[in-house]
């Protein structure tokens, strides 16, 4: 169980990162999935725009930092 918990605090982090755009890694992400994602809108990526993208990543981070210390006592 520590090591889920972990392993959501570090995909916390990450997700987080992306939707503050740090180092510009949300820019690295969004060609990223131009290149690897399959379902795709009208702008070439699974998300309509860089924002739309960013607060999806900003969601998801913060309910895995969320639950990290979470699943880690429990």
């Amino acid at each position: 169980m520590i090591f889920r918990g972990v392993l959501a605090l570090f995909a916390g982090g990450a997700f987080t990162a992306v939707a503050c755009g740090y180092r510009g890694v949300d820019v690295w992400v969004w060609d990223w999935a131009c290149v690897v994602v399959r379902r795709r809108t009208s702008y070439g990526t699974p998300w309509r725009s860089l924002t739309t993208m960013r607060i999806y990543f900003g969601i998801v981070g913060v309910l895995c930092l969320v639950a990290g210390p979470h699943i880690m006592t429990h």
